[in-house]
């Protein structure tokens, strides 16, 4: 059975109609919800060591993703609240996938629900054997259900009167 939920928020308009979606289940099925955002510090510190971005630029990255990892999760605790929604937020800084993983493991969630990135038109029938995003890799090595918020989900307008 479902009783805790976590959601991650990258700050894309794709993870924020997730955490709608989850407001709505977690007012519905009385279910705990916590929303996770993570400061990839992992990329920046790749990009760091291949030379791509300079020790005070990976501090002055690090902070502003920090600050809006920090907005984000204001803003959908925010939408939680408004809709009689008790939510814990959390932010994390490490790799992405891990840091979710890890976030979930330790909340003993029951499932994790992300956004489901937009797809060009042209590319829906085109088959991916490779998992290259962050959403992928949290599918593929997760032991919990994942649940995904497809994009063209008229979420805003149902949470609306929600």
């Amino acid at each position: 059975m479902i009783k805790k939920i976590l959601v991650a928020i990258n700050g894309s308009e794709d993870s924020i109609k997730a955490a709608m979606y989850s407001i709505m289940m977690a007012r519905d099925y009385n279910l705990e919800l916590k929303f996770v955002y993570v400061i990839d510090s992992a990329t920046i510190s790749y990009l760091g060591i291949n030379q791509m971005l300079a020790k005070d630029e990976q501090t002055d990255y690090k902070v502003d993703l920090a600050y809006e990892g920090q907005n984000y999760l204001e803003y959908v605790h925010s939408l939680a609240a408004g809709k009689g929604v008790i939510a814990q937020t959390e932010l994390r800084d490490g790799a992405v996938v891990t840091e979710i993983l890890d976030s979930a493991k330790k909340f003993e969630a029951d499932m994790i629900i992300i956004g489901a990135p937009k797809r060009k038109k042209e590319d829906r029938f085109v088959k991916r054997n490779v998992h290259s995003t962050h959403e992928g890799d949290i599918i593929e090595n997760s032991r919990i259900p994942i649940l995904v918020v497809k994009p063209d989900a008229d979420i805003e307008a149902q949470f609306k009167v929600f």
